[in-house]
């Protein structure tokens, strides 16, 4: 049995033993999301707000018992027709803001956030977790979910963290019941902001201070990548030469040939390898292509 697989057993077994009204209690956000017109719609309760060009879902810990942990925040699906299951990503690693120089840092720090669903953990810092990616819940017969995952907060160490503002990027998808074909494209990626304010030094006038300024990472744009591999199948079939199905290989979002030629993108940039690419080749940014293929 795949490691997906065990973990899509453990999870279903898991949930059955838990009383669905604590599963469905209310909290915010609500990260809410619909399937329509063939992709996922994230925020349709607006309860996000501006990040740039994306949304951001702020998570505050202010109220939990445990002051570095909260499941209040939940993900509520909708009208998903195909049954399957709802997976997120991290789209980035740990951001941690730096209020001295009004930035956000990448690097130079040592605080982890783990999301925590049922009895799967996984954890993204400053050095890790980019391109992880677990479940979020089995949809229902009904085509629809309400989860809410514990995030937890704490330094490597295991000490406790710094108060301040944290951001990492993610997106949702589906996959089929065998966890082998992704039936829900990935949705546009959005933004998880947390605010911890435990020791009194971070305030919401200083977190949002922090939430007006944008980290300037790239990300991938899911909603015409897939078109943007339909087009290089068609003008480039020497190197694409059938349709294929896109999917996650090694943290790439790729569709790979029978003639061993892979095409992938990551981080907003295009990659190809195999066959007369050789090894790994940056191709270059996906903007550049869009507007070649009309996008």
């Amino acid at each position: 049995m795949s490691k997906l697989k065990a973990s899509l057993l453990i999870l279903l077994l898991s949930c059955l033993s838990l009383n669905t009204s604590v599963m469905a209690h209310d909290g915010t956000p609500n990260m809410a999301f619909v399937w329509r017109d063939g992709q996922i719609i994230v925020d349709t309760q607006r309860q996000g707000r501006s990040l740039g060009d994306f949304t951001a879902f702020v998570i505050d810990f202010q109220g939990s018992l445990t002051p570095y942990r909260t499941s209040d925040a939940g993900f509520a699906g909708q009208f998903f027709d195909q049954g399957g299951t709802i997976f997120y990503r991290f789209e980035s690693t740990l951001l941690k803001w730096d209020p001295e120089r009004a930035r956000w840092l990448r690097e130079g720090f040592d605080e982890q956030l783990l999301v925590i669903r049922v009895s799967i953990t996984q954890h993204v810092s400053a050095t890790e977790g980019e391109g992880t990616q677990s479940i979020v819940a089995p949809l229902a017969g009904a085509g629809s979910m309400h989860v809410h995952p514990t995030f937890e907060f704490k330094k490597t160490d295991g000490t406790a963290p710094d108060d301040g503002a944290y951001l990492v990027a993610i997106t949702l998808f589906g996959m089929d019941d065998m966890g082998e074909r992704i039936i829900y494209q990935p949705s546009r990626p959005f933004f998880l902001a947390f605010h911890l304010n435990v020791g009194g030094t971070f305030d919401l006038t200083a977190f949002n201070q922090a939430l007006n300024e944008f980290p300037g990472i790239t990300l991938n744009d899911y909603e015409r990548i897939n078109p943007l591999f339909d087009w290089a199948e068609e003008a480039y079939g020497q190197f694409f030469p059938h349709p294929e199905q896109s999917r996650f290989v090694f943290g790439f979002y790729a569709r790979c040939y029978d003639n061993k030629i892979c095409l992938g993108g990551k981080n907003g940039k295009v990659f190809a390898t195999g066959g007369v690419f050789g090894g790994l080749s940056d191709l270059g940014l996906q903007e550049s292509y869009f507007e070649d293929a009309g996008l």
